[in-house]
C-alpha cells in the first residue's frame, strides 16, 4: 500500500513539474535541444526528452526533491514529455538546487545549456563540422577589438608560460580578474609541480656533479644555471597563487584610470606585449638552435657511442645525470625535454618582468596624458583632488607589483649579470668552429641586449611616476591650488619603482652603475684569464 502511495505522490510531482517547464517555455528560441538533471535524495537521475529552452527563475523559488523509487515511475515520467517531439527524441536532464546553492546572474536566472544525447551520426558529423567552422573561420571586426586591459594583454605570456609549465593559474582567457584562480585540483598545477621537481632534481645532480669532479669557474656555470632555473620555477609557481588578488587590484585601478577613447590607444599595450614575446621568443629559439649545433660538432668529432649519433647528442645534454647512472634512450630523450624547459624558463623571466614593466609604464602614462590636456584650462580643487587619488592607487599598484616580483627582479639580474661576466671572460679564448664563435657572440649579444632593455624599461616605471612635476610646472598661477601643491609634494617625496627586494631600485642612474660594475669585474677577471683554452672533446 505504501509503495502505490509513493507512486502517486512521485506521479503527482512530475506532472507539476512538467506544468511548470511548459508554462515557462521560452517560444522566441526555436527549437533549442537543452538538457537538464533531475537528482533525487538516493542518487537517481531521470532523462527524458523535450525540445525548449528553459529560463528558471530562482527568486524564492525552490523545487522539492524528486522521489524515485521504481523504473516504471521513471518510464512514466518519460511518457508525459513524449508529446513535445515524436520524430526525434532528445533527452532533458533537470537539477534542483537549495536557494543557498544558486548562482544567480544580474536578474536572477539561470541558463542551460544545450547539449543532445540520442543523436545520428549524420548529426554528430554535422556538429564536429561546426565546431570546426567556428575554430577555422574568418575573422571578424570584433576579434580584433580591445578591451585595453592589463589582463588581456598579458594573456598571450601566460599561455605561453603554461605550456612551459609556469604560472599555473586558471581562467587567463577571460577579461575579467574574478574569473581567475589557483587550486591544487587542477592538472596545470600538478603539471607545474612536477617539471619543478625535475628542475630541482636537476639542479641537484649538477651540484653534486661539480664538486666529485675538479671544481672550477666552468663548472660554476652549470650550478647557477640549473639552479636559478629551480629558483624561477619555484617564484612563478608561488607568484600564480597571489596572482589572482595582483589582477583583481590592478583591475580596480584600471577602472579609476581615465577611459581610453581610440582602439589605437586600447590595443597598443596588447600589441606592444606581444611583439616582446615574439622577438624574445624568436631570439631564443635562435640561441638554443645554434647550441645544437655546436653539440652536433662534438657528436661527430669525439661520439659517445659510434655509429649511434642520436643517442650520442641526447647523452650530451644530460652528462651530469648519466655520471650517476647508465644511458637510456628513455632518459636522454628525457633529459633533452627538460634542458628545452630550462632554457625557456631561463628566458621567461626576463620577458615576464618586462612585460610586466611595460603595463605599469603605461598605465601611469595614460593619467599623465590626461592630466597634460587640462594644462591650459581651467581646473577645480576636486579634479586635481581625484586625480590624486587615482595616482595614489597606482602607487599603491606598483607597491603590489614590487612586492609579487621582487626575487624574479633580483634573480634575474644578477642571473644576468653572472653570465655577461663569465661569457666576456671567455671571449679571448679559441672557439673549435666557426659554429661556436657564431653562438658564442650571439649569445653574448643577445644577453647584454636583453638585460639593458630590461633595465631601462623597468627604469621608466619611476620617470613617469616623476613626470607630474613636469605637468604642475605648466599650470597657470591662477588656476593653482592648495591641492595641486600638496599633489607635487606627495610626487616629489615618493619614489615608485620597482626593486630588487629593497636592496636597490631600478633607476637610470642604477642601470648606469650596473654598467660599470660589469665594466669593473671583467677588469679583474682577465687578469685571471692566462690560458687560451680550445674546447676538445675532453
Amino acid at each position: 500500500m505504501s509503495t502505490k502511495i509513493k507512486k502517486k505522490k512521485t506521479l503527482k510531482t512530475l506532472k507539476t513539474c512538467k506544468k511548470y517547464i511548459s508554462q515557462n517555455t521560452l517560444h522566441h528560441h526555436q527549437q533549442n535541444q537543452c538538457h537538464f538533471r533531475v537528482i533525487a535524495p538516493n542518487s537517481v537521475e531521470i532523462e527524458f526528452s523535450v525540445l525548449a529552452v528553459i529560463k528558471i527563475f530562482c527568486c524564492g523559488v525552490c523545487f522539492p526533491a524528486i522521489l524515485v523509487s521504481r523504473f516504471k515511475g521513471i518510464m512514466k515520467f518519460v511518457s508525459c514529455f513524449r508529446n513535445f517531439n515524436s520524430s526525434e527524441r532528445h533527452l532533458l536532464q533537470i537539477k534542483f538546487w537549495k536557494p543557498h546553492e544558486i548562482l544567480s546572474s544580474k536578474h536572477d536566472s539561470l541558463f542551460y545549456k544545450i547539449k543532445s544525447a540520442n543523436v545520428k551520426q549524420s548529426q554528430r558529423k554535422a556538429i564536429i563540422m561546426k565546431l570546426k567552422h567556428q575554430i577555422l573561420r574568418r575573422g571578424q571586426k570584433q576579434d580584433y577589438l580591445h578591451v585595453g586591459s592589463f589582463q588581456e594583454a598579458i594573456r598571450p605570456v601566460l599561455l605561453m608560460a603554461q605550456v612551459f609549465a609556469l604560472m599555473p593559474v586558471n581562467g587567463i582567457s577571460s577579461n575579467s580578474a574574478q574569473d581567475l584562480k589557483f587550486s591544487w585540483t587542477m592538472v596545470r598545477t600538478w603539471y607545474s609541480f612536477v617539471i619543478t621537481v625535475c628542475f630541482g632534481i636537476c639542479s641537484g645532480f649538477n651540484i653534486v656533479f661539480a664538486f666529485r669532479g675538479v671544481f672550477s669557474f666552468d663548472s660554476v656555470e652549470g650550478i647557477m644555471f640549473y639552479t636559478s632555473i629551480f629558483l624561477i620555477a619555484l617564484i612563478f609557481f608561488r607568484m600564480s597563487q597571489k596572482w589572482p588578488s595582483l589582477m583583481q587590484q590592478w583591475q580596480q585601478v584600471e577602472q579609476a584610470l581615465p577611459q581610453q577613447s581610440s582602439e589605437m590607444e586600447r590595443s597598443w599595450l596588447a600589441h606592444r606585449i606581444k611583439m616582446v614575446l615574439l622577438v624574445a621568443t624568436t631570439c631564443s629559439l635562435t640561441e638554443h638552435l645554434l647550441s645544437i649545433l655546436t653539440i652536433v660538432y662534438y657528436v661527430n668529432r669525439c661520439p659517445r657511442f659510434n655509429n649511434q649519433p642520436i643517442d650520442s647528442f641526447l647523452f650530451s645534454n644530460f652528462t651530469q645525470f648519466f655520471y650517476f647512472f647508465e644511458y637510456t634512450t628513455i632518459m636522454g630523450i628525457l633529459g633533452k625535454i627538460i634542458n628545452v624547459y630550462s632554457t625557456f624558463a631561463w628566458s621567461f623571466n626576463d620577458v615576464f618582468v618586462m612585460c610586466l614593466c611595460l603595463a605599469m609604464t603605461a598605465k601611469f602614462r595614460q593619467l599623465n596624458d590626461f592630466m597634460a590636456k587640462y594644462v591650459k584650462k581651467p581646473t577645480s580643487r576636486a579634479f586635481w583632488i581625484e586625480r590624486r587619488r587615482t595616482y595614489r592607487m597606482l602607487c599603491r599598484l606598483c607597491g603590489a607589483v614590487d612586492d609579487t616580483i621582487a626575487v624574479a627582479t633580483l634573480l634575474c639580474l644578477s642571473n644576468n649579470l653572472y653570465f655577461i661576466c663569465n661569457k666576456i671572460l671567455k671571449s679571448l679564448q679559441k672557439k673549435p668552429s666557426f659554429t661556436h664563435t657564431l653562438y658564442f657572440w650571439y649569445s653574448l649579444i643577445f644577453l647584454i641586449f636583453r638585460t639593458f632593455i630590461f633595465a631601462l624599461w623597468a627604469a621608466a616605471i619611476h620617470e613617469e611616476s616623476k613626470r607630474p612635476l613636469v605637468i604642475f610646472r605648466k599650470i597657470h598661477r591662477e588656476y593653482w591650488c592648495s591641492e595641486l601643491k600638496r599633489f607635487s609634494e606627495e610626487v616629489n617625496a615618493d619614489c615608485t619603482a620597482l626593486s630588487g627586494m629593497k636592496f636597490f631600485y631600478l633607476t637610470r642612474s642604477m642601470v648606469l652603475s650596473v654598467a660599470g660594475t660589469i665594466l669593473t669585474y671583467e677588469l679583474v677577471l682577465l687578469q685571471f684569464n692566462k690560458k687560451d683554452l680550445v674546447n676538445d672533446c675532453q
